[in-house]
């Protein structure tokens, strides 16, 4: 357990008040005289002091050796990991040649990683470095882009059904991708502002906030993911020509969802804690309609009851995770 040293204040010059240094903490820096130290005050009354800033390359470079990686899917998860972890540098390698399958899992990450480029290349080796500063992209930015898309993708499963029209749902999984994207930076930026400060405050959020938005963009994510699920058994029922009142009690709880999902970000940013308490009083209705629609599929051909089904499901599910964000903005109101 690390001890509390405890040393006293002294003043010079009449006016200006002196603390002397743990001389252990100055020599594991390196600090030398004349040095630059941050000093950043809490809300608590305690200071932040920072050392200079030194960029630690070792720390910020993470290598591969891919020779004993067989399962791309692996290697491709294994390099989302490094960048959501923080690493600025990633670097691909292998004793022979790189193989195709390696290649593109290279440019698959490049291609979803925001700001992640390929700096060198080689017969066998691959270097891919962070060129966007992650703290120039504000959280509300990134959820604000996060709740349009989500949104947009729920509405457009809905209008659909509606019009039984599947092309509507074309680009839905490019869509899912940015989405995907926003969520990986946020979890980047969380893991970065805990092991360096200075990144949450570049961000402009306390460690609490930066944690608390990194929940919102999960939260989020998931929602895109049912918005998917929803995509896919709508696409089910339009092929089969599911009839009209069916799909119009399923457009009616998809339309209540969304409405449920639209206002917890919206008293999220309003911070109303009463407007977010309404909002978790209204799942029970939305609950209620979801469990009528599985009582219909009951009397649907077996492939169709199971789309409106899982269908029901996901709109339960992101009913749910509205009331999750509404529960967490009272929870970070009470901070």
């Amino acid at each position: 357990m690390t001890t509390m040293d405890v040393r006293k204040v002294q003043v010079t010059g009449g006016s200006s008040f002196v603390i002397t240094l743990p001389k252990d903490w100055a020599n594991s820096i390196n600090l030398k005289k004349n040095d630059p130290l941050g000093i950043v005050a809490q809300p608590d009354g305690s200071l932040i002091i920072s050392p200079p800033d030194k960029l630690d390359a070792e720390a910020s470079l993470k290598v591969f050796q891919v020779d004993d990686i067989k399962d791309h899917e692996l290697l491709f998860r294994l390099l989302v990991g490094a960048y959501i972890s923080g690493y600025n540098t990633i670097e691909v390698q292998s004793e022979s040649r790189l193989t195709t399958e390696v290649r593109e899992a290279v440019t698959r990450l490049t291609q979803t990683a925001i700001g992640l480029e390929i700096l060198e290349e080689y017969d066998k080796s691959v270097i891919l470095k962070d060129l966007v500063d992650p703290s120039e992209m504000r959280f509300r930015k990134s959820i604000e882009r996060m709740r349009v898309l989500v949104k947009n993708m729920l509405g457009d499963c809905f209008i659909a059904l509606s019009k039984k029209d599947s092309s509507i749902l074309n680009d839905l999984e490019m869509r899912d991708n940015d989405v995907d994207r926003l969520e990986w930076l946020i979890s980047r930026q969380m893991n970065m502002a805990q092991r360096d400060n200075k990144v949450a405050r570049k961000l402009g959020a306390t460690p609490h906030e930066v944690i608390n938005n990194f929940l919102i963009g999960r939260i989020l994510e998931r929602i895109g993911d049912h918005a998917i699920m929803i995509s896919n058994n709508v696409r089910i029922l339009i092929e089969d020509d599911v009839d009209d009142a069916i799909c119009d009690q399923i457009v009616r709880a998809g339309e209540y969802a969304i409405s449920l999902f639209s206002e917890s970000v919206d008293v999220l940013f309003s911070q109303d804690i009463y407007a977010a308490n309404a909002n978790i009083n209204h799942i029970k209705e939305l609950v209620d309609i979801c469990r009528e629609i599985n009582r219909i599929a009951l009397d649907q051909e077996a492939e169709t009851a199971l789309a409106i089904s899982l269908i029901a499901g996901s709109i339960r599910r992101t009913g749910e995770y509205s009331t999750d964000l509404s529960e967490l903005t009272i929870n970070i109101l009470m901070d």
